[in-house]
């Protein structure tokens, strides 16, 4: 009976493991390919709002920052305006 209940107790034990690599692995995919803006404001959602902007900012800049640096966030896209299909505008003319 001992080797049995080993047994189960093995089998438990790997599942659970299982289960919480799984679970791990989830969360971090929900932040992969998110824009820096993006994960900014999922960041500033996460954080509780008792901690003082500044050092909210301080957080966010720090996270995004390592994030970055990971490859697991892509950088905005927001700061380039011109479109691709048509030329800019100071080439239009000449």
């Amino acid at each position: 009976m001992n080797k049995k209940l080993l047994i189960v107790l093995a089998l438990l034990i790997a599942a659970g493991a299982a289960c919480a690599k799984k679970m791990k692995s989830e969360r971090a995919s929900e932040w992969h390919g998110l824009t820096e803006s993006e994960a900014r404001s999922k960041l500033d959602a996460k954080l509780p709002s008792k901690i003082p902007a500044d050092k909210r900012l301080m957080i966010s800049d720090k996270v995004v920052a390592k994030m970055r640096d990971r490859g697991v966030i892509s950088e905005d896209s927001a700061g380039d305006t011109t479109d691709a299909s048509e030329p800019a505008a100071e080439f239009a003319d000449h």
